[in-house]
């Protein structure tokens, strides 16, 4: 009880120092480090930030989500006793970075990753698009993995897509795709673990309004 007493007073301390406001949800996380050794995380979700803590030990982590450089989702589907596995990719601008990996199926075993993503992908986008948005402003480009987004258009490789060329950005079942007006088959596509900061991409490149289009 003592510890658990201290866990929760040094996961508000580290939440109040980080300026992380309101409480919003708390997710229990299986995770490894590695195929010999397991870990069990609580994430606790906060207005701007996140706070990782050890189940039995006096581990506390926080993050500002405006701290967040990178953010990478992955949930690939296999056959057998062990299905839906995620994994959640974080990279910090003080070159932090540190991994999510849980198993969402079979029932017995739930980790709370299955709404993670859900929960934090949108206050870690909000946090992020001030900062790419004013990198656009400058005329630089930000980088999406092997997309990128230019203030003239999207970039893959060598070849740019022109705002006024492009069709659509379409999410569905996992995928990306990135369409050309006139052309029938789609110009790009990746998965989504190909494309880190997945939501401030869709955003950047949804809104027909942004004022650093050129």
């Amino acid at each position: 009880m003592l510890l658990i007493m201290a866990l929760e007073s040094a996961i508000h301390q580290a939440a109040a120092e980080a300026g992380l406001g309101r409480k919003i949800e708390t997710f229990a996380l299986q995770g490894w480090r590695n195929r010999s050794m397991r870990k069990i995380t609580v994430a606790h979700v906060f207005e701007n930030g996140c706070v990782f803590s050890h189940h039995k030990k006096e581990i506390v982590h926080a993050v500002r989500w405006d701290a967040i450089t990178r953010f990478r989702r992955r949930r690939s589907f296999l056959t057998g006793p062990i299905k839906t596995p995620y994994n959640f990719e974080f990279s910090t601008s003080d070159g932090g970075k540190f991994d999510l990996v849980g198993v969402g199926s079979p029932p017995d075993r739930p980790c709370g990753l299955e709404r993670f993503a859900d929960v934090v992908e949108p206050l870690i986008t909000a946090a992020q698009l001030p900062r790419f948005r004013d990198a656009l402003d400058r005329g630089r480009r930000v980088e999406f993995g092997w997309l990128a987004v230019e203030p003239a258009g999207i970039r893959r490789g060598r070849t740019l897509l022109s705002w006024p060329e492009l069709d659509e950005v379409r999410l569905h079942e996992e995928k990306i795709s990135v369409r050309q007006h006139g052309r029938r088959f789609r110009w790009a596509g990746a998965s989504v673990p190909d494309v880190p900061n997945l939501g401030a991409f869709l955003a950047l490149t949804r809104s027909p309004a942004e004022d650093w289009r050129r």
